[in-house]
């Protein structure tokens, strides 16, 4: 059986302000990891969200970003 690495994912950035709390870390295969950073960079959910709803979804789901994001 082939062992999986796992890596540690910050949901915030620590470049960004995010923290190293559980609550802010999620647990990804290392695939899953390099995969999630070559489509979002350093991006914040919130950020994430916003480029979907505007390049993607042409601002269809627009009233579920605030306009802190924008």
């Amino acid at each position: 059986m082939k062992r999986r690495r796992i890596s540690r994912h910050h949901i915030i950035p620590r470049s960004r302000g995010g923290s190293d709390n559980d609550e802010n870390i999620v647990l990804l295969t290392k695939k899953e990891h390099e995969a999630y950073h070559i489509l979002f960079e350093n991006k914040t959910p919130p950020e994430i969200l916003h480029h979907l709803i505007q390049y993607f979804w042409k601002g269809q789901f627009g009233d579920l970003v605030s306009n802190k994001c924008k």
